[in-house]
């Protein structure tokens, strides 16, 4: 947890609407001129490679969330010898002491954020929330990014519930590609620097068996590793993949 006051971390007041336009994308340009003036927020950048639990400002009553502004996080779930995660990024709304934060279950449940990319959040705190309320389009905006948020998790259990590894993999990074691919000439690169061990939580699997079938990927050509960082797609890689038949639901039909 950190402090609403004192000068030692690395702050500076951003715009929020010039961080992330999209917000404002529903106001007409000069009411969005007015806006960008003035919801402003404190920004940090996250000095820690990995943190367990709860973070954020001290008493973050009132405060909307944390925005990300550059980089790339990873939430990870540890529980019952098991672990699943999720990667978020420039745009995303999180609330690391709350509803990110470990829940309460009968059992130990941990949560470990990771930094993948150096990363920046905008603190949207009370004063910035008093200030939106004035523009209800972009506060509209905002609640649409915790919901798909909430979105992305449902696409995460169908992805982790394919029968096949390979398939897993190649969804995992189509989705990834979406939001951080750039498409050239032998494909799409993705720079998400996670590791085959990062990559088995977040499609549900072994770290061995993500090193088998990402091995029988590059073999075929579909995902090869260019570097440390960076993911490449083939052009042909979505063809590749084939939708499994959803089989009926017989308790249905008695």
């Amino acid at each position: 947890m950190w402090e609403e006051t004192g000068g030692e971390l690395d702050r500076r007041l951003v715009r929020v609407l010039d961080v992330e336009p999209d917000l404002g994308a529903d106001l007409d340009p000069e009411t969005l001129s007015c806006a960008r003036e003035e919801l402003l927020a404190p920004a940090i950048r996250l000095q820690w490679a990995t943190n367990r639990g709860r973070w954020g400002p001290t008493k973050p009553q009132g405060h909307l969330g944390l925005l990300i502004v550059t980089g790339l996080l990873v939430r990870e779930v540890r529980l019952l010898g098991s672990a699943s995660a999720e990667v978020l990024g420039e745009g995303d709304l999180i609330r690391p002491w709350g509803v990110d934060g470990e829940s309460t279950l009968p059992v130990p449940a941990e949560i470990f954020w990771t930094v993948l990319l150096p990363c920046e959040v905008a603190i949207l705190n009370p004063p910035f929330v008093r200030r939106a309320g004035r523009w209800p389009e972009v506060l509209a905006r905002l609640t649409g990014r915790a919901l798909t948020r909430a979105q992305a998790q449902g696409l995460h259990d169908a992805v982790t519930n394919l029968k096949h590894v390979e398939t897993r993999l190649l969804v995992q990074f189509w989705h990834l590609a979406e939001r951080w691919g750039r498409v050239g000439p032998e494909g799409i690169s993705i720079e998400v620097p996670v590791t085959h061990e990062m990559l088995a939580k977040l499609v549900g699997a072994t770290r061995p068996s993500v090193t088998t079938a990402l091995g029988h990927l590059a073999e075929r050509g579909l995902l090869i590793r260019d570097s440390a960082a960076v993911w490449r797609l083939a052009p042909d890689a979505r063809e590749s993949l084939e939708p499994m038949p959803v089989q009926p639901d017989t308790r249905l039909a008695s």
